[in-house]
């Protein structure tokens, strides 16, 4: 009977040693092992970063925007940042697209999204504005023309189609642009003084629009094609109350987004009244 006490007990210390000790085995393998640094995985003593499979996509991107071919490097930048949202070279990539989008833009170049207008006899910027439906700042900055009225029969404007919306993204600070659904360039907030979120809150999406756009100048709202105009702080309101973005450095609202003055002036000839907007 003694016997047959002891024999039990030695099996069932046989199976706990089985269990647990199979347990630390399977953990050794799967938690410890993985992450201990085989000599390989050392140059002069640190630790080398696992590959990154998109880096030769990322350089031949950049090595097609280095050889100033903007079309191409749009779209191969935009195929990388949309095949590639875990890559190392994410933020560069989406750094250069805004850049390589506002290059194209901001210019004559032409571009399969662009409308190729010849201004014909009567035509003036208002009547071209009204056909094309598109923001007369952005016809002007498109096609660098500084006096309106100085249009010529028979010459070329290039203006980039726009269907625009942006993200507020209240953690990062930064402000998206889109345009038809594709990332267009992100900007970072130069100061934060919006609403802030709410505890439980935190993710929470806050539908908006964009209401009204405005130029001010020494404390005093001017108007689009005046000579204050130029040197004017830029406000972009929202539906959403607290959010407006403005040019930091000037006429300052009680609550919103400081911007840069390039990123400001920017935002601000690109967006129009009605454009959704999407607080996270």
């Amino acid at each position: 009977m003694r016997f047959g006490w002891i024999f039990k007990t030695l099996i069932l210390l046989t199976l706990c040693a089985l269990v647990f000790g199979g347990g630390g085995w399977f953990g050794y393998q799967i938690i410890v092992k993985p992450n201990q640094i085989s000599p390989e995985e050392l140059v002069d003593g640190k630790r080398v970063p696992p590959h990154d499979p998109s880096l030769p996509d990322f350089e031949k991107a950049m090595k097609i925007k280095d050889a100033r071919q903007p079309v191409e490097a749009r779209e191969a930048l935009q195929h990388f940042v949309e095949s590639y949202p875990f890559s190392t070279k994410l933020r560069e990539a989406r750094k250069a697209l805004g850049q390589v989008n506002t290059d194209i833009f901001f210019s004559a170049i032409p571009a399969p999204d662009k409308i190729r207008y010849e201004v014909r006899k009567g035509d003036a910027l208002d009547k071209i504005v009204h056909k094309l439906k598109t923001p007369a700042e952005l016809i002007m900055r498109c096609n660098n023309l500084e006096d309106p009225r100085r249009l010529r029969v028979g010459q070329v404007l290039m203006v980039s189609q726009t269907d625009f919306s942006m993200a507020v993204d209240r953690n990062a600070h930064t402000v998206t642009l889109f345009n038809k659904g594709k990332f267009f360039k992100e900007y970072t907030a130069v100061s934060w003084n919006a609403p802030a979120v709410k505890k439980g809150m935190e993710k929470v999406v806050v539908p908006a629009k964009v209401s009204k756009k405005s130029a001010w100048y020494n404390g005093t709202q001017v108007a689009f094609g005046t000579k204050e105009y130029t040197g004017s702080a830029r406000w972009v309101e929202l539906t959403a109350k607290g959010y407006t973005l403005y040019t930091e450095g000037g006429q300052k609202p009680s609550a919103g987004i400081g911007m840069a003055p390039e990123d400001m002036e920017e935002i601000s000839t690109l967006l129009d009244k009605g454009v959704p907007v999407t607080i996270r």
